[in-house]
């Protein structure tokens, strides 16, 4: 081919500037190629395949002007370092179309915003990688810390276990090391009414035969017990963390002294009477001497302990005192004995055939003085579920125990509906609480003490609502004329005559319309539909397509629409599906129930709009319909407003099938 004769066309200009560029080192060069690149593009806007080729060798120009601009900066950084020349262009050879290879015009390349964008990206995931992972940690510690803790504890007890054992439960006869405290002293007597004296101070008298000393001071004291029928004195020394310990035989005038001083599971009794024989729990134990009779492996339980001398025998009841206890009894010879009784609580009401004793329980029970017979005893306590009552014996000279177990009052009450029609619906404060059954009866356990507002519905029938208290293990039954819903009346409407002139409408029939495909509502607040205001049937389906950044979509439509102040909107969030009624202002929730849905799924909705009543409900294509209950409102015609969706602000939803069918 003569090359004289060949004319250049734009396509080989732009090659031949893009080999140049590629190989060239010098920016001013590559400036020239720029405008070069520019001119074509201006002369031949109009051929979009060659924009495409003069955009891709744009951007190669740039690409390699930044590459040289980069060089020369870490050239220039460089100390000693030879600035290496830019080799000469070579020269020109001239192709024909197609000779030279060519970069697709498919090819993607990344500008500079791309790349930020993308950096930006990465440091926004990395920061909340990184802040989860703090977060979980920190909730790791706070869950471990305390197991931390009783390990290390562990560790530094000199008995280490490779393995935690779980604990055993404590033997009733084992004995069990309490924190040293503060010694008492517990004095028991009949001699009532009486008096007690302290290191010989003034007589104070005795309430119901039983007195408590906490915190003695350290050193020796002196008791003097004094009553109409005997008395009896004792004393006794006081050291810090010890039980008591009994100075010589106590003395006494037409009474028995028993003294036990306890600590730890042991316990040294002593008596004033001569060389008497001590059962325990009814085993023989010995006599006792001048120096007591020491008492082992007590434990921490109450034992009964009896006082034998010749024919006569009194009985004691023992009870465990966690710290170290100097327990005194005191009995004169009247034909009377002692009821003990044993709570586990203070402040229990006793009861002695149904008369109320005018102390209450202290330290978890209560000893009372009673002439020899038989007694009903019952006690009773707030928040604590009533026992059955015993019948105690009281002998003469000797306690009788009996035992009371209290258990809590449950924190809860009870909602039981009889006699209702199969398919009402229980509501407790607006959740679904019980569907009544064939049987009709229904019992709603775990109700909070408190004020709840108790509904029931059913399809074709209006609701009732009532308020009831329910009480700490009350029940509350609801059955006969409450359980009753009457029937919906729907008054008959005529159909309005057909239009004289009109000609009929194969699509349209009266009182009822239809929209039939799909359309997006944008948003806009209350976008009502024109229908007629009458009676009838609306069914469609909906989807949110667009909702807030972090908001789940709502798909929202309302009924009875007159202004901003008077509709009723219902609400299905993805979780929940709700009903609200608003009248002049006011806001009230009158249903709520479950109803899960993904963002991308369908909602079906069955309307039906009537003067006195509305009935609604939900479903999607893989779950069964969702039944909202009918609505009514005492003095309204829900006729009169409209429907539509509630859309607020840049939300849109998509509604499909839109139908309205007259009744």
């Amino acid at each position: 081919m003569d090359r004289s004769q060949y004319t250049y066309t734009p396509l080989d200009d732009l090659r031949q500037i893009q080999r140049e560029a590629r190989q060239s080192h010098s920016l001013d060069e590559l400036r020239d190629y720029y405008e070069r690149v520019q001119s074509i593009r201006r002369t031949h806007s109009a051929d979009f395949d060659l924009q495409l080729f003069i955009a891709e060798v744009q951007e190669e120009v740039i690409e390699r002007g930044r590459t040289i601009r980069e060089e020369q900066s870490n050239t220039s950084a460089g100390n000693g370092r030879r600035r290496s020349a830019a080799p000469k262009p070579e020269p020109a050879v001239i192709t024909e179309p197609g000779d030279s290879a060519e970069i697709g015009s498919n090819a993607q390349h990344l500008d500079t915003k791309t790349w930020q964008r993308a950096t930006y990206l990465a440091l926004f995931f990395t920061l909340i990688i990184c802040a989860a992972f703090f977060y979980l940690i920190q909730t790791a510690r706070k869950i471990n810390l305390p197991q931390t803790e009783t390990a290390t504890a562990k560790s530094q007890t000199p008995s280490q276990t490779a393995s935690p054992k779980p604990a055993q439960p404590e033997a009733a006869n084992q004995p069990r090391s309490p924190a040293p405290t503060a010694p008492t002293l517990r004095l028991y007597t009949d001699l009532i009414p009486g008096t007690l004296s302290l290191d010989a101070g003034e007589p104070q008298d005795l309430k119901d035969g039983e007195l408590t000393l906490d915190n003695l001071q350290p050193g020796r004291h002196s008791i003097r017990v004094s009553g109409r029928n005997g008395t009896a004195e004792f004393s006794f020394e006081v050291s810090e963390k010890a039980a008591p310990r009994v100075v010589g035989l106590p003395t006494a005038s037409n009474a028995m002294a028993v003294l036990v001083s306890s600590q730890n599971g042991e316990a040294r009794l002593v008596t004033n009477l001569d060389h008497p024989t001590i059962l325990l729990d009814g085993n023989n134990t010995g006599d006792v001497g001048t120096d007591g009779l020491q008492l082992t492996n007590l434990g921490t339980t109450d034992h009964d302990i009896q006082v034998a001398q010749n024919k006569d025998r009194q009985r004691f009841v023992l009870t465990y005192a966690p710290t170290p206890a100097l327990t005194v009894y005191v009995k004169s010879d009247p034909n009377a004995g002692t009821a003990v009784i044993m709570t586990g609580e203070d402040g229990v009401d006793v009861y002695i055939n149904d008369k109320l004793w005018r102390r209450k329980t202290d330290r978890g029970q209560l000893r009372i003085p009673l002439k020899v017979g038989s007694y009903t005893v019952r006690v009773h306590k707030d928040g604590f579920i009533d026992p059955p009552p015993e019948t105690i014996d009281i002998k003469k000279s000797e306690e009788s125990a009996i035992e009371f177990k209290l258990q809590p009052v449950p924190a809860i009450a009870t909602l039981q509906i009889k006699g209702a029609l199969p398919g009402t619906i229980v509501y407790v404060d607006k959740d679904v609480a019980a569907s009544i059954g064939a049987d009709g009866n229904a019992t709603i356990p775990n109700v909070k003490p408190g004020d709840h507002t108790i509904e029931l519905r059913r399809d074709q029938a209006l609701p009732k609502r009532f308020v009831r208290t329910f009480r700490i293990g009350e029940t509350i039954s609801l059955s006969g004329p409450d359980v009753t819903l009457d029937k919906v009346i729907v008054p008959e409407t005529k159909p309005p005559p057909e239009p004289p002139a009109a000609a009929p409408d194969s699509h349209s029939q009266p009182n009822s319309m239809e929209i039939e495909g799909q359309r997006v509502q944008k948003g806009g607040g209350f976008v009502p539909y024109h229908v007629p205001k009458t009676s009838g049937r609306y069914t469609f389906s909906a989807q949110a397509r667009k909702s807030g950044l972090f908001k789940h979509p709502k798909v929202q439509w309302f009924a009875a629409y007159e202004d901003p102040d008077n509709y009723v909107l219902f609400t299905a969030d993805g979780k929940h599906a709700s009903v609200r009624e608003v009248r002049d202002g006011k806001s009230t929730d009158l249903s709520r129930v479950p109803f899960n849905f993904d963002n991308n799924e369908w909602v079906q909705v069955d309307l039906t709009v009537r003067q006195n009543v509305i009935n609604a409900r939900v479903k999607t294509q893989n779950s069964a319909w969702a039944d909202l209950g009918p609505i009514s409102s005492e003095g309204r015609d829900f006729t009169k407003g409209k429907v539509g969706f509630y859309i607020p602000g840049n939300d849109e939803v998509a509604v499909a099938n839109f139908r309205f069918a007259g009744h």
